[in-house]
């Protein structure tokens, strides 16, 4: 299985500019599937330069080759979770922003027949696109959040 995992990616300033941007996005209903099962919210992010110098930066740092094909955020509220799906592109970046005094319960990133990654504040997951994954549920009162990359070779 092609999964890496990288953990404080980030500038503890720059941690922070991520984070309070995340409170300014425009979220619209959302599923990982298309049966609209688990529903979460995500926003867009395209557009967005700072999310084009966090890719950037991580390509830098991590002597990543992948292209964005598109960009967004997920945000799960208490109790969601998402469904086992793959994704388009070839490599998937995720990183986990949240940083809240109950972490345990947020709701990890699961691989199918693979590992399940620990959602902690600071970290990047990069996988093969191609591999099913999911969140678990959210059991914890706070938003969940993770930033996504899709990318192409």
């Amino acid at each position: 299985m092609n999964i890496k995992t990288f953990d404080d990616v980030l500038s503890e300033d720059l941690l922070n500019l991520v984070q309070t941007e995340l409170q300014l996005f425009m979220y619209q209903k959302h599923s990982s599937t298309e049966d609209n099962t688990n529903l979460f919210f995500a926003s867009d992010t395209a557009n967005h330069s700072t999310h084009d110098f966090l890719l950037k930066l991580f390509n830098e740092k991590y002597n990543l080759p992948y292209k964005k094909l598109r960009s967004y955020v997920n945000c799960y509220p208490s109790q969601a979770s998402g469904n086992l799906h793959s994704d388009d592109g070839d490599y998937t970046y995720l990183f986990f922003p949240d940083n809240y005094d109950d972490m345990k319960n947020i709701g990890d990133l699961e691989f199918k027949d693979g590992p399940t990654i620990t959602y902690k504040t600071n970290r990047l997951v990069v996988f093969d696109a191609k591999l099913f994954h999911r969140a678990h549920k959210n059991l914890t009162a706070n938003m969940r959040h993770t930033i996504a990359w899709k990318t192409l070779i």
